[in-house]
């Protein structure tokens, strides 16, 4: 579920989200906040990542750079994996190989 009421889903107030997604219950979720004075170790660094699954819960800090190339990779990725939309194909990248 995409959620745009921009609520931290860990109720900080020194991180303002600018986008989240998170499950009905609110118990995981996926989350790019802006900083507003808050526990970022690099001053430059104006976002914060959060995500909170069953198996893990990760926060980390970055900036404007840093969210174009983490963005940049997920999607060569996905463009390197894509295959099409038939679930009986194998979505392996390196299946040819």
């Amino acid at each position: 579920m995409i959620n745009i009421p921009y609520d931290c889903p860990r109720g900080r107030e020194d991180c303002r989200s600018l986008s989240i997604i998170k499950s009905d219950s609110g118990e995981t979720f996926f989350c790019c906040g802006e900083n507003n004075g808050g526990p970022a170790p690099i001053s430059g660094d104006e976002y914060t990542l959060c995500f909170k699954g069953d198996h893990r819960d990760d926060v980390s800090y970055h900036d404007k750079r840093d969210l174009v190339h983490n963005a940049a990779v997920i999607v060569q990725a996905l463009a390197v994996i894509q295959r099409d939309y038939n679930e009986d194909s194998d979505w392996s990248a390196w299946s040819d190989l």
